[in-house]
């Protein structure tokens, strides 16, 4: 009965992990970071960092990416982070409430091995991304230190810049 019940879980996880994240291929484009840059602009402008929950590395695929004795933990103290960071990014510009969505550009990306970075997945990896907004012929940039990829989605693991 054990090993019957250790192959559901292993078959359930196996199911969960999309294709992206078992072997390396091409790169997913940047749509979903987009759309993902949209809402967290609108929750830099509202002070409101509930308004991008949804852009930050989803806790059930954390927990299968992490190799971790406790993922959620460490899922709990980024998300805390991203926070404060969306409130940080808010306090960067007087005329924050006034800003309107122009591009988010992905940054320097690197396939990362399984095994690297403590990960039992791999992963794309994008460093140095860059959310611009304007406003009144003005250009903002907030800067948006790490996204990685689950699948064909892109999603923050660290707003702003790493933390131990």
């Amino acid at each position: 009965m054990r090993a019957a019940a250790i192959a559901v879980v292993l078959l359930t996880t196996a199911a969960n992990v999309p294709a992206e994240n078992t072997a390396r291929g091409e790169r997913p484009g940047a749509a979903s970071a987009g759309t993902g840059a949209r809402r967290l602009l609108d929750a830099i402008k509202a002070d409101d960092p509930a308004l991008a929950a949804g852009f930050f590395f989803p806790a059930d695929a954390f927990d299968l990416v992490k190799d971790l004795p406790v993922p959620g933990r460490y899922h709990r103290k980024l998300m805390a982070w991203y926070g404060e960071d969306i409130h940080a990014a808010h306090a960067l510009y007087r005329d924050v409430g006034s800003l309107a969505f122009d591009r988010f550009e992905l940054g320097r990306c690197r396939w990362m091995e399984k095994g690297t970075e403590g990960n039992k997945l791999p992963y794309w990896s994008c460093s140095r991304n860059a959310l611009f907004a304007k406003t009144g012929g003005k250009t903002r940039r907030f800067d948006v230190h790490v996204v990685i990829n689950w699948g064909r989605d892109w999603y923050v693991t660290h707003l702003g810049p790493i933390r131990n």
